[in-house]
């Protein structure tokens, strides 16, 4: 989902190697990019479920390895999470979610299908929410937030869910922003089968 969105909204110059990080997702870069941020998820939902004490842990314990981690890369992992941890709490961890079962959606155009996984699957204020998180340092170029809830949206109502327009967000937890679906609801699903359609028509190109 995320490729999707990026291909889509970068230049035409650059569309063919933003979808190479996608298209292998067996290679080094992809999967270190994938599961970059496992424990700070982790520590999110932990803190929504009362675990504050767990997250404290959490915290205490990436600070003291990255303290002894010779690996630059290895200690900057560490600290990248340990700071997503933080500006989640700082930003955004006196919502009151209610976190459920973690979903496994997925947008299918043609010979396409595009995981559209939620981070957070949480009930708030009586109504189901569906989260994308940001946990990274910079926010996500223009149009990559609406691209992805869209098609998130678009998932979700396949697979049988009744979930609201402005019920599934994107949080970017360095700046704070809070992105949400309209309230009035996405225009018909087109914009988000062109960009599948670009994917396609970049594909063997990449």
């Amino acid at each position: 989902m995320r490729g999707l969105a990026e291909v889509a909204s970068a230049k035409s110059s650059r569309k063919p190697s933003k979808l190479k990080q996608y298209k292998f997702p067996e290679s080094k870069e992809s999967v270190g990019r994938s599961n970059y941020y496992v424990k700070a998820l982790s520590a999110i939902r932990r803190h929504h479920r009362g675990q504050s004490d767990v997250v404290t842990s959490v915290l205490q314990s990436l600070m003291l390895q990255a303290a002894g981690e010779t690996d630059l890369r290895k200690k900057a992992k560490l600290l990248n999470n340990h700071r997503a941890i933080v500006d989640y709490l700082k930003n955004f961890g006196n919502r009151r979610l209610a976190i459920k079962p973690g979903k496994s959606l997925y947008y299918l155009y043609k010979d396409l299908t595009v995981s559209a996984h939620p981070d957070l699957v949480a009930e708030e204020d009586g109504s189901l929410i569906l989260i994308k998180l940001n946990l990274g340092k910079e926010d996500y170029g223009g149009g990559v937030c609406g691209l992805m809830l869209h098609t998130l949206y678009e998932a979700a109502h396949i697979n049988g869910l009744q979930i609201k327009p402005n019920r599934v967000e994107c949080l970017q937890t360095s700046s704070g922003s809070r992105i949400a679906g309209p309230k009035r609801g996405f225009s018909n699903k087109s914009s988000v089968d062109n960009a599948c359609q670009e994917v396609l028509s970049l594909w063997f190109a990449a």
